[in-house]
C-alpha cells in the first residue's frame, strides 16, 4: 500500500513538473547566405543538444528562408527532435528571419506559459513582412525570451536587439561552445523567465450607510448649482475684461505709430514709411533724365569682322565625337550587353524587373548595386545584397568607379568604361 502511495506521488510530481515546464522552439537559418560547412556544424551540434532541451519540457522544431514552418512539435520525443535536425537542409533565395520570429513567438504565446527561443542565424532579413518591434511586442506580450547564436557573417547589433528587446540573451558564435554550453545558456535564460502574473482575487465591497441619508429640511442642491454659475460667470467676465485691455493697448499703439525718419504717421495698414521707401528705392518720375543707365554701351565693332569665312568641303564634313559612360555586362557564354549610363541619374542592377538594368540570374539579389552619379565621376553602392558586389576582386560597400573597373556581382560581370559616340 505504502509502495503504490509513493508511486503515485511520483507521477504527480512528473506531470506537475511537464505542466509547468517551460516550452522551447528551436529556430534554425536554412537559407544560403550560410556557409555549407558552418551549417553543417549547427546541425551536429543541435542534435546533441535537443535530447537535454527535452528533458526541461517540449521542444518546437522551426525552419526558415523563404518562408517559415514548423518541422517537428512540440514534443519531448529526442529521436523525432534529431530526425528533424538530421533533415534539415539549405535553399530558398530570401531570408525571412523576422516573420520566422514572429510566427515561432505567437505559436508559443498559445501555450499561456513563459517560453524561450534558441534563434541560430547570421541576423540578416530579407522581404520579411513584419518588422522586428512587432516580433519584440509579441515576445514581450507571450512572456517569451530569445536566446541568439550566430553563425556565419553575423550581424550582431541585430542579434543583440533580439535579446535586449526580448529580455534573452546573446550568446556569441556557435563555433566557439559546444553542445553542453549551449544547453546551459538556455536552461540559464529559462531561470530568468518573467511568469505570467495571476489573477487578482475578487474583492468584497462593503459599503456602509450612514445615519442620515436623507437631506434636512430647507436644504437643497439648489444652493451648490449656483454657486457653480456664479463661478463661470466671474470666470467669463474676467476674460472679456482681459481681452478688452489688449484691444485698447493695440489701439493706442496703432494711433501712436509715426515714422521714425520723416515723423509722418503712419496708417494702420501701413509697415513702412511710403515716402522714405520710394526715397531709399529712388524712384524717378516718368521722363526723368536722371535715372542711372543699367548698363554701359557696348563699344562700336567693324562689321566685317563679323563675317564668317566662306566653309570648305573638309569642314562641312568633320564629324564630332563625344566620350559616354557605358556599363558592359559579361555572363557565362552570352553575348556582351551594352548600357549606356546617363549623366543625371542613378540606374540600379537587380534581378527584380524594378531594376533600371534587370537581369535573370538567380546569384544576384533583387536589387543587388545601384551606379550613382556626382559632378563627372561616378560612384558604385553596394544596396545590402546577400552575396556582396565587388570591385577589381574588393569587397566594397561604396566607391568611385573609374575607367576598365570590373564590378562582380554573382555570376555577372559589369566593365565601366568611356566609349566614344557620334553626336552629328
Amino acid at each position: 500500500m505504502l509502495r503504490r502511495i509513493i508511486i503515485l506521488l511520483i507521477l504527480m510530481l512528473i506531470i506537475s513538473m511537464a505542466l509547468y515546464a517551460a516550452p522551447t522552439a528551436v529556430l534554425v537559418d536554412t537559407s544560403r547566405s550560410i556557409p555549407a560547412h558552418q551549417f553543417e556544424q549547427a546541425k551536429a551540434m543541435l542534435s546533441d543538444v535537443m535530447p537535454m532541451l527535452a528533458k526541461d519540457g517540449p521542444v518546437s522544431l522551426y525552419a526558415f528562408n523563404d518562408d517559415s514552418k514548423l518541422l517537428v512539435g512540440p514534443t519531448t520525443d529526442s529521436a523525432a527532435l534529431k530526425r528533424g535536425v538530421a533533415g534539415l537542409t539549405q535553399g530558398g533565395r530570401y531570408t525571412l528571419l523576422y516573420d520566422g520570429l514572429y510566427i515561432a513567438i505567437k505559436d508559443l504565446s498559445k501555450t499561456k506559459k513563459p517560453a524561450l527561443v534558441l534563434l541560430v542565424t547570421d541576423g540578416k532579413d530579407e522581404n520579411s513582412a513584419v518588422i522586428l518591434a512587432d516580433a519584440a511586442s509579441m515576445a514581450e506580450k507571450a512572456h517569451v525570451a530569445v536566446l541568439s547564436v550566430g553563425m556565419g557573417s553575423v550581424q550582431e547589433k541585430v542579434m543583440r536587439r533580439f535579446a535586449v528587446l526580448s529580455g534573452g540573451k546573446y550568446a556569441g558564435y556557435l563555433s566557439e561552445m559546444n553542445s553542453r554550453k549551449l544547453s546551459e545558456l538556455c536552461s540559464d535564460v529559462k531561470t530568468k523567465l518573467v511568469p505570467f502574473p495571476k489573477p487578482p482575487a475578487p474583492k468584497t465591497i462593503v459599503q456602509k450607510v450612514p445615519a442620515e441619508v436623507a437631506p434636512k429640511a430647507g436644504q437643497s442642491s439648489s444652493g451648490s448649482i449656483l454657486m457653480i454659475v456664479l463661478l463661470v460667470l466671474a470666470v467669463a467676465i474676467v476674460l472679456v475684461v482681459i481681452i478688452l485691455l489688449i484691444v485698447m493697448k493695440k489701439g493706442k499703439q496703432s494711433e501712436e505709430r509715426t515714422c521714425e525718419k520723416c515723423g509722418r504717421k503712419l496708417n494702420m495698414w501701413e509697415s513702412e514709411c511710403p515716402t522714405c521707401l520710394a526715397e531709399e528705392l529712388s524712384i524717378t518720375k516718368p521722363g526723368d533724365d536722371s535715372q542711372t543707365p543699367v548698363s554701359e554701351p557696348l563699344p562700336e565693332l567693324d562689321p566685317e569682322l563679323l563675317k564668317k569665312d566662306p566653309p570648305s568641303e573638309e569642314l562641312e564634313n568633320t564629324l564630332i565625337l563625344d566620350e559616354v559612360p557605358v556599363l558592359v555586362l559579361r555572363r557565362g557564354n552570352l553575348p556582351q550587353r551594352i548600357f549606356q549610363l546617363p549623366p543625371d541619374k542613378a540606374v540600379s542592377v537587380g534581378r527584380d524587373k524594378v531594376n533600371t538594368i534587370s537581369v535573370a540570374d538567380k546569384t544576384l539579389s533583387g536589387q543587388h548595386f545601384r551606379i550613382v552619379p556626382k559632378g563627372d565621376s561616378f560612384f558604385l553602392a553596394d544596396l545590402g545584397s546577400t552575396n556582396g558586389t565587388y570591385m577589381n576582386g574588393e569587397r566594397v560597400t561604396l566607391k568611385e568607379l573609374q575607367p576598365e573597373y570590373v564590378i562582380r556581382a554573382g555570376q555577372c560581370e559589369f566593365t565601366f568604361r568611356y566609349d566614344q559616340k557620334r553626336l552629328n
